[in-house]
């Protein structure tokens, strides 16, 4: 019987041992996409995420990011913000093997996760002091995208989808490059 708990215990170690786990962080611009669009053609984007290597093309990731966006120009009619929080588990899928010599890795990715949104206002009897609150809520949420790595360096291109808001669909584009460790 100890011979097979060594037994199991060398393999799974032997198997964690080779896994790869990751953390990444990175930053950019961002601009909201659908009825959101014409109050927010301007903003950032940063995100934090860790995965985990399964093998040297499938990667799963945890990742949260926060979206913040305005309207460009500044028009106090149109003085709002909208602020989102998606925490998604994604698939990551490396056309050319992460473990090859070439330092250029292209991916696609897709995920899934909750999306919390933040809806800021103007208050129009006080245009130039801070916004107020208006609603903050969670909605179902997916992301597709594109993106590569170059050494350390991740550069995404990612479609976000959050769901509705009353009537209106919301949703981000952004372009981001950060760092994988």
């Amino acid at each position: 019987m100890k011979q097979f708990l060594l037994l199991i215990s060398l393999f799974l170690f032997t198997h964690f041992a080779t896994a790869q786990v990751h953390f990444g962080i990175g930053g950019g611009g961002s601009a909201g996409v659908g009825d959101i669009s014409p109050f927010s053609s301007a903003g950032y984007s940063a995100y934090v995420e860790l995965s985990y290597d399964f093998n040297e093309n499938m990667v799963a990731v945890l990742s949260g990011q926060v979206n913040g966006f305005i309207a460009l120009p500044l028009d106090v009619s149109l003085a709002q913000a909208w602020y989102q929080i998606p925490v998604m588990a994604i698939g990551r899928y490396y056309i050319l093997p992460k473990d090859g010599e070439s330092m250029f890795k292209p991916f696609v990715q897709g995920g899934l996760g909750g999306v919390k949104s933040y809806y800021l206002k103007a208050d129009p009897l006080n245009p130039s002091g801070d916004p107020q609150l208006i609603d903050d809520f969670w909605s179902f949420g997916y992301k597709v995208g594109v993106g590569v790595g170059l050494s350390i360096f991740n550069v995404q291109l990612n479609y976000l989808n959050s769901g509705k808001y009353h009537e209106y669909t919301l949703g981000s584009m952004d372009i981001t490059v950060g760092l994988l460790f």
